[in-house]
């Protein structure tokens, strides 16, 4: 069996990035950089930059041909900005493609008044890439449309948790809130989604993996947030300067 066909490569090629990138981590041989492109275009297409999704084909598109037609890979993301309906369903079932041609299909429900069938659509996304959290932002936004706001929250909740700095998350979760009656909750995740819009957009975080280091956790100046432990010091400073030698 040669490099490109062991058990590894074969899940990156079946879109099963994650068990690739579990044994990849823990010794197996694999093709990480084919790998790492596919990763970094899911992760354009879940945020919906398609232009930088594109560009990461154009710069990089050798290293997963492979595993994906990059030309049809192409016309997929085009279809999708196009919100194309018939271009997108011939992506449905595509392993690297289809999570993102479910999402926009949802959307394209939406635009036809078809609120059942865009939910459908975006729990077809979630199936296919159980971390699509736009697809789940879109099912929050069903349910609270329907009234249904606790449902929305917890859905809002768990988007956040995929996704931290998704703003319109934030946003819109901060407007549940609103309808609850919790206006601090709901200031603070609009202010959230606020800050986070005026920030460049970057990838989400990858969820952890066995073997994979652990983040390091923040480091907060010792007096930070404390501005009368400040005063203390300052005023100490300058009783002693006053005693003199």
């Amino acid at each position: 069996m040669g490099f490109m066909d062991n058990e590894v490569n074969e899940l990156i090629r079946l879109g099963r990035y994650e068990e690739a990138r579990s044994r990849i981590l823990a010794g197996e041989a694999g093709d990480a950089d084919g790998l790492a492109v596919l990763l970094e275009l899911r992760d354009w297409l879940r945020l919906k930059e398609y232009g930088r999704a594109l560009k990461v084909l154009e710069q990089d598109g050798d290293l997963v041909q492979g595993y994906l037609d990059v030309v049809q890979a192409r016309a997929a993301i085009q279809a999708f900005e196009a919100e194309d309906e018939q271009q997108i369903r011939a992506y449905l079932t595509d392993p690297h493609l289809g999570a993102e041609a479910w999402a926009v299909l949802g959307l394209v429900c939406i635009s036809h008044g078809d609120r059942a069938q865009a939910r459908q659509a975006f729990e077809a996304a979630l199936q296919a890439d159980p971390r699509h959290f736009r697809a789940q932002t879109n099912l929050a936004n069903l349910a609270l449309e329907a009234g249904q706001t606790d449902e929305a929250i917890r859905l809002y909740q768990e988007v956040l948790r995929l996704n931290p700095d998704y703003a319109l998350a934030h946003h819109n979760l901060g407007a549940a809130y609103r309808k609850k009656g919790q206006i601090d909750k709901a200031v603070y995740h609009i202010k959230q989604g606020q800050r986070l819009q005026m920030r460049p957009v970057t990838r989400p975080p990858h969820a952890s993996t066995p073997g994979a280091p652990l983040p390091m956790p923040e480091r907060r100046p010792l007096l930070r947030g404390r501005w009368w432990l400040w005063l203390l010091v300052v005023g100490l400073v300058l009783w002693l300067i006053g005693r003199g030698p």
